[in-house]
């Protein structure tokens, strides 16, 4: 399994911070968030900053709609940009799910079914794994926050998923039974915590089986990637209020994840 720490932990810091608190951790690999710190930094700089670092890329996630639909730039615009960037920066995987928000055309059909089309027309036919994400159930009318509709959806166009385990908590879904039903489709996981209605917490700090799941996790011998995905910015979340104190909590999470497939591959031996 190769384990990462997603960049979107913050956004409002500068992208040279958010990388340098990464490496402090002792982690090799990020996930891009390409969120508000990364808005207009070039391939080259990103690259030339990740190499600095001794880091790699595992996966990129294209940016969220409310930062690439007010700039005209559609849900194909950035699986396109995304797999150039990938290939610079010898990434592997993407995760996209423009789903959300309004959008810049009038359309005669609704943004999941945009999402669905991008997904058949790119999923199976690059070089990069391209992957769709569950999203909360709490998000109406949308199928990746239905996962009855979600699961059919990707059986049906074997279409590669990253499974994120704190939304599947604001589902209340339980972890490991709904993770079974899709684990052929599994291509990277986001780990995080979820408790008292909160996503994306540490690990430890929210009501999620955490040391259970990764137990299967090593007991089914996923072979995939785990993007630890934090949020930092938000206090309601997670309660950081300084660079040393996220470097702290971060490497604690990253260690407890290492600690459980590693005790557990050892004790298979």
């Amino acid at each position: 399994m190769n384990i990462s720490i997603s960049t979107g932990l913050y956004y409002k810091k500068n992208y040279i911070e958010i990388l340098d608190l990464i490496k402090k951790t002792g982690a090799k690999s990020i996930e891009l968030f390409l969120n508000q710190a990364f808005e207009g930094v070039s391939t080259e700089d990103i690259k030339k900053a990740i190499n600095e670092r001794g880091l790699s890329i595992a996966s990129i996630h294209t940016p969220l709609e409310f930062i690439a639909f007010p700039k005209r730039e559609s849900e194909e615009y950035w699986i396109n940009k995304s797999c150039e960037m990938a290939r610079a920066l010898d990434a592997k995987l993407i995760v996209t799910h423009m789903v959300l928000g309004e959008y810049f055309e009038e359309l005669f059909q609704g943004l999941d079914n945009i999402h669905k089309e991008n997904l058949n027309k790119y999923c199976n036919k690059s070089d990069i794994i391209i992957t769709t994400e569950n999203i909360p159930n709490y998000t109406e009318n949308k199928f990746l926050g239905d996962m009855d509709e979600f699961k059919q959806y990707i059986k049906k166009n074997n279409i590669p998923i990253t499974f994120d385990v704190t939304h599947c908590g604001a589902s209340n879904l339980p972890l490991i039974e709904t993770f079974d039903e899709v684990k052929e489709f599994v291509k990277n996981i986001h780990l995080s915590d979820f408790g008292n209605g909160n996503e994306h917490k540490l690990l430890g700090d929210g009501e999620l089986n955490i040391k259970e799941f990764l137990e299967y996790l090593v007991k089914e011998n996923y072979q995939g990637k785990i993007t630890l995905e934090l949020d930092f910015e938000n206090k309601s979340r997670n309660d950081i209020n300084s660079l040393e104190d996220a470097e702290k909590r971060l490497r604690e999470s990253y260690l407890y994840i290492n600690n459980i497939i590693n005790l557990r591959y050892e004790n298979d031996i």
